[in-house]
């Protein structure tokens, strides 16, 4: 009788037992792998919003001059303003993806880098695979709040790859990391706190005179400040940090959503706070299981990160993506989903080959989705936002435009004839003035902006208040659809 004693070779996907070798997949195996196809394939579905159309102007224009645009010249309002552009590195590679396989390409890479995240964070947890499928599964609907075509997806990836490496002591590795991310992105800035914060654990762990803790210490002191040098080799400098925080409080001083702070009022705000708390909880009762370097840097750096998640809402996203991994440390190696006190976890059987089986036949529907998608294109895609028709009215309305912030990126792409009045890079714009256009859209009241910048055409949304508004002051309409009405002041003909 044959004892059967097995390991997974999980790369090849073979197990091989005492009976002799058989190929396939384990359930486990099965289960993340699962769950990583429909990671990358819920990326693949990504949406291109407002950002997106404007990111790829700004990276036709530094194709087209050779140089980052840092003034404002697709608007009317803030034109010749300076503009800090710091995603330039973004703008420049999602116009040339874009340009060679259009969206669906762009939407490949900002899949893979998503992906690529996941797969980082995976690798950092501890503990058995079907503990570590649940953590990251329950994880997705927070962690996916920002998934959208623009700069925050390669921010996540980037902040996944600074933690892989601190947590493996490739210090090396980061002041090169920072200088990519600085051009790609202003949440260089979180891994900046994440920097900071393992930083200061290191120097605390130091003070046990360990050498190896002192050594580590000595070394990340002397890595963070080469990091914070790197950041100025971007086209603002120094400058960089500070049009980030001008920015940032600018943004909340608008009350743009993604910023807002996450009060528990929606269930995606609701979802975050019991993390966090279970977070806070779980750290407080078992700080004690922080043994390694890798579990008290996993630890610091999601802690370092929860504050900036409760002041806005956008950075819920980057904090979900280091909790679950912290989380799996807290728990430890040997946590096991229930298991029956005294009594060993079961192993999940089912036959190999059949696992293997339903993975593919997973990869294969996964990718069917995606593609059928791809070719409708389906509408939450937010690949056509605005109808032609309604463009074609834009382009041949004399005057100057007016626009909510939400549809001004697409115009900015979509319709460059015509400069915009807002948009939402909002950097331009004198914040007085974003909030006179957040005040014109909520209430309808266009008289005294409309005058002052002798506005005679108007594309607005089926649902705005400053329609009517315009249609009781004797606008009319150029062009309406279900969505879109083009409108044009009196006595303006096209």
């Amino acid at each position: 009788m044959h004892s059967r004693r097995g390991f997974i070779a999980g790369a090849a996907g073979v197990v091989y037992s005492g009976a002799g070798t058989v190929r396939g997949l384990n359930f486990e195996q099965m289960a993340v792998g699962l769950l990583f196809v429909a990671i990358a394939c819920g990326a693949c579905m990504m949406h291109a919003q407002s950002d997106t159309y404007w990111h790829l102007r700004a990276g036709e224009d530094i194709w087209r001059t050779l140089s980052v645009p840092l003034t404002d010249s697709y608007s009317y309002t803030a034109a010749g303003r300076f503009w800090p552009d710091h995603e330039w590195l973004w703008q420049a590679v999602a116009y040339v993806l874009h340009g060679v396989g259009g969206f669906p390409l762009l939407l490949l890479f900002g899949a893979t880098a998503i992906t690529a995240a996941f797969v980082a964070i995976y690798r950092l947890m501890v503990g058995p695979p079907l503990m570590r499928f649940w953590l990251l599964l329950a994880s997705l609907p927070l962690s996916a709040s920002v998934w959208a075509l623009r700069p925050q997806i390669v921010s996540l990836a980037l902040l996944a790859l600074t933690v892989s490496l601190i947590a493996r002591e490739r210090f090396i590795w980061l002041p090169p990391l920072f200088l990519l991310w600085a051009n790609v992105h202003g949440a260089v800035a979180l891994g900046g706190v994440v920097l900071g914060a393992v930083t200061l654990a290191a120097v605390v762990q130091a003070r046990a005179r360990q050498p190896v803790a002192r050594r580590r210490a000595l070394v990340l002191l002397a890595v963070t400040p080469l990091c914070a040098l790197a950041t100025a080799a971007t086209p603002l400098g120094f400058r960089l940090w500070r049009y980030i925080f001008e920015s940032a409080a600018r943004s909340h001083q608008a009350n743009i959503n993604e910023w807002v702070p996450s009060y528990p009022t929606a269930p995606l705000e609701i979802a975050f706070w019991v993390v966090a708390l279970a977070f806070v909880v779980l750290l407080l009762s078992r700080w004690r299981r922080l043994a390694s370097w890798s579990d008290v840097a996993l630890a610091a750096a999601a802690l370092a990160l929860l504050p900036l998640a409760v002041r806005a809402g956008r950075n819920i996203s980057p904090f979900m993506l280091l909790v679950v991994p912290a989380a799996s440390r807290l728990l430890g190696a040997d946590f096991q989903l229930f298991a029956v006190p005294g009594r060993p976890a079961p192993i999940a059987s089912s036959p190999l080959r059949l696992n293997s089986v339903v993975l593919i036949v997973g990869a294969v529907l996964g990718v069917g989705m995606v593609t059928t998608a791809w070719a409708l294109p389906l509408p939450r895609l937010g690949w056509h936002p605005i109808s032609e028709g309604a463009l074609a009215a834009v382009r041949a309305c004399p005057g100057p435009l007016y626009n909510q912030y939400d549809e001004g990126g697409y115009l900015i792409w979509l319709a460059r004839e015509k400069p915009v009045f807002v948009d939402s890079r909002q950097d331009p714009y004198p914040a007085p003035f974003v909030l006179e256009a957040e005040a014109l859209e909520t209430t309808g009241n266009f008289e005294a902006t409309f005058a002052r910048l002798h506005i005679t055409c108007a594309i607005l949304p089926a649902a705005s208040p400053v329609a009517p508004r315009l249609h009781r002051a004797g606008w009319w309409a150029s062009f309406a659809d279900e969505k879109w009405t083009v409108m044009q002041a009196p006595g303006v003909l096209c």
